[in-house]
């Protein structure tokens, strides 16, 4: 048995075999599509559109979570190669007239009729594609198409190298000279893990959790400060590989006919253009900064030497990015002594998995059952599969939880979808369809019978790197770790749930600027003191969490709410601004990446970073470009969904189902706008742009 039970996935060439087959079959179901002309083959045009995506992207998909998470580096490799083919392939399919040619015969010749006969989720998704199709430049000569799949590879390529290297340091080690420290400044347990040369220089290292816990317990602002830049810079070479990503991007839009990157990246996202984009940033700002201004005098309480008040003006110049962990450290510390109780003793691991089921039950009837695995289904020993059994539909659904920290793995919490729900056609499961690889559909996936109809289940992968203790030998979770399990865990229900018939728009296969709405609800509820207490317990006694400790650890946890969220309002800015929406010319020879950046944290002012290259440690640049506002955009609607189903009870059953039933099923299937309008009772929503964007002002009170 293979990776994710897939029988070819025993070895790299046996992912290599599994690429290359699929490959052929590919191609050859491509020829049949444009070959065969008659009516039945152009009524089901759409449904082999969608199952030759799908077969590409059981690769793709693949090979992207393979890359960033297997151990094995030969395996890494071959994921690295069979990526770049089938994506390759992929973007050339992109600009095949034949393809795009049939699909507007589908959708739109009224005199064939076949459009009457599709249905709703045909009709969507068929426009889905032939948008795609426009976006890469189908009207375009053969040599400008050319280009633009030369484009498009590269910047895929690039974009992952870019995110691959992220972790990587400017320099390995701060040096601080011997009038730059004393050594009260560093606890002991710390400096036993530096080196000093002769002279008496300290040299502290830019890895492991020793830089993190200077920046929380080091009372030298010259230690502090050299630490947190070495923290966030990055070598040459990626800041050089970022600025040719965004200038591959720029000129990409400009082949297509935009003015910029944002342009092209948002006309078909829910918040349509940049112009929409920017006013929410910017009426985030001013909404934020009240608020923000309190957070900060609260924590310039803590700052040595200072005297009486202080003005707003002077309190923004005065506390830098490198004071703030040390300084939110002081004030935490400083709160009653019952605050300090490890709260993580409550919430092992398997007690936090243990509670989502329990919840997921609650609120859509769905349990979490773990699974014994076959040899050689996962990549490490760690790794678990939880089966998602719906009581009304069986099973839904398989995940691994990939949790653990191991090196060479993806640093970022991520959900990675390795296959989708899809509807598998009768003939696709006869054995001599021509298209199926050698190995038949019924042993690469697993699928379900549901009235009559056979699906693919979906298959996930969640990653995050939680450490093991190594006394108990158990994982324990700090509440913001426990909000990020259900955070990706929001990810892996609307993977579950959003079961429709067509591959491209299932579960999280749905707007950019959508997708983070389910997450985000779910991290809520990781939120809510009645949820935590309804399975929190110590790990030896059994003893159910305080809830009194659950608040003060929450409000502790909340401190910098406001500054948090500012730090993301600056983030999405950074990423409109790289992306072309405020007029920044990337063929300008001046056009400098940490510059504008710099300028950027020096007109917001608070919390201004203007000495480190932090945007080459940005991986959201790549996997979000132009769309990173996506966040806060979904937190505030989120919010709003909270307060109406959910806030008098989070274990609502009848509040759960119409989330589901308005927003996880339809995947990417409907207009997010017309979700949030019915699961919100606000009608006017579905009216058109006008509408949701005023609806998006009012909700920037959410955040």
């Amino acid at each position: 048995m293979g990776l994710f039970a897939n029988p070819y996935l025993t070895s790299p060439n046996g992912l290599k075999e599994f690429a290359n087959e699929t490959l052929e079959k590919a191609r050859a179901l491509t020829r049949h599509m444009i070959e065969d002309q008659s009516f039945s083959a152009m009524k089901d045009y759409i449904k082999e559109l969608d199952r030759l995506s799908d077969m590409l992207c059981r690769v793709i998909d693949l090979c992207e979570f393979v890359r960033v998470a297997h151990p094995n580096s030969s395996f890494v490799k071959a994921a690295e190669e069979c990526h770049y083919a089938l994506f390759e392939h992929m973007n050339v399919l992109n600009t095949s007239k034949p393809l795009f040619e049939k699909l507007g015969k589908v959708l739109y010749d009224d005199q064939l009729g076949i459009n009457k006969q599709l249905s709703k989720e045909e009709i969507s998704v068929g426009k889905l594609l032939y948008a795609d199709f426009k976006k890469s430049g189908i009207d375009m000569d053969e040599q400008t198409g050319e280009t633009f799949v030369q484009l498009s590879s590269y910047i895929a390529n690039a974009g992952q190298e870019f995110n691959n290297n992220i972790t990587i340091p400017k320099d390995t080690s701060v040096r601080i000279l011997p009038s730059e420290w004393k050594k009260e400044d560093i606890k002991p347990e710390y400096l036993k893990q530096m080196t000093q040369s002769f002279d008496g220089a300290l040299a502290i290292p830019i890895y492991g959790h020793i830089p993190f816990e200077i920046l929380r317990s080091c009372p030298n602002r010259i230690i502090r400060e050299k630490v947190w830049i070495a923290l966030h810079s990055v070598p040459e070479e990626q800041l050089t590989l970022l600025t040719n990503l965004l200038k591959c991007r720029q000129y990409l839009a400009k082949l297509m006919g935009c003015e910029n990157y944002a342009q092209y990246a948002l006309a078909d996202k829910m918040a349509h253009n940049p112009e929409n984009v920017m006013r929410f940033l910017q009426g985030l700002i001013k909404d934020l900064q009240p608020e923000v201004l309190k957070e900060l005098k609260l924590l310039s309480k803590y700052l040595p030497d200072i005297k009486g008040n202080v003005k707003n003006e002077e309190l923004v110049d005065m506390i830098k990015p490198w004071d703030r962990e040390y300084l939110l450290t002081k004030y935490i510390l400083s709160l009653k002594s019952s605050q300090n109780e490890d709260i993580s003793q409550y919430f092992s691991l398997g007690t936090v998995v243990s509670g989502l089921s329990k919840l997921f039950n609650s609120i859509y009837g769905i349990k979490l059952v773990p699974q014994k695995l076959q040899y050689g289904e996962v990549w490490s020993d760690d790794v678990r599969r939880l089966d998602a059994i719906s009581d009304k539909d069986g099973k839904v659904g398989i995940m691994y939880l990939d949790l653990l920290q191991r090196n060479g793995k993806t640093p970022h919490p991520a959900h990675f979808t390795v296959c989708c729900s899809r509807k598998i056609d009768e003939r696709e499961l006869d054995t001599n369809d021509p298209f199926n690889l050698t190995l038949p559909t019924t042993a690469t996936v697993e699928t379900i019978k549901q009235n009559g109809d056979t699906y693919q289940l979906p298959v996930i992968s969640l990653v995050c790197n939680y450490t093991m203790n190594p006394h108990t030998k158990m994982v324990f979770l700090t509440l913001d770790q426990v909000s990020t399990l259900f955070h990706e865990m929001g990810h892996a229900m609307h993977s579950m749930l959003g079961r429709t018939e067509l591959h491209n728009v299932s579960g999280t296969r749905c707007q950019t600027d959508f997708v983070e709405l389910p997450s985000i609800l779910h991290e809520t509820f990781a939120n809510d003191v009645r949820v935590l207490s309804s399975f929190g317990k110590h790990y030896q006694t059994g003893e159910k969490v305080p809830e009194t400790l659950i608040k003060r650890h929450l409000e502790s946890e909340k401190a910098l709410k406001h500054c948090e969220t500012l730090g993301q309002v600056k983030m999405a800015l950074l990423d409109q601004l790289y992306h072309g929406s405020t007029g920044f010319n990337l063929d300008d020879e001046s056009f400098n990446i940490i510059d504008l950046y710099h300028q950027l944290e020096s007109n917001i002012r608070i919390f201004a970073d203007t000495k480190s290259s932090w945007p080459g440690k940005f991986g959201h640049l790549y996997s979000y470009g132009a769309v990173y506002y996506s966040y806060l955009l979904d937190r505030a609607i989120a919010s709003k969904i909270w307060d109406e189903l959910f806030e008098d009870d989070p274990f609502s059953r009848e509040a759960g189902e119409k989330f589901k039933n308005e927003v996880l099923k339809w995947g990417g299937s409907r207009d997010p706008w017309v979700c949030i309008s019915h699961v919100l009772n606000v009608k006017e929503l579905e009216e058109g742009d006008a509408n949701a964007m005023q609806f998006i002002s009012k909700a920037q009170g959410k955040l």
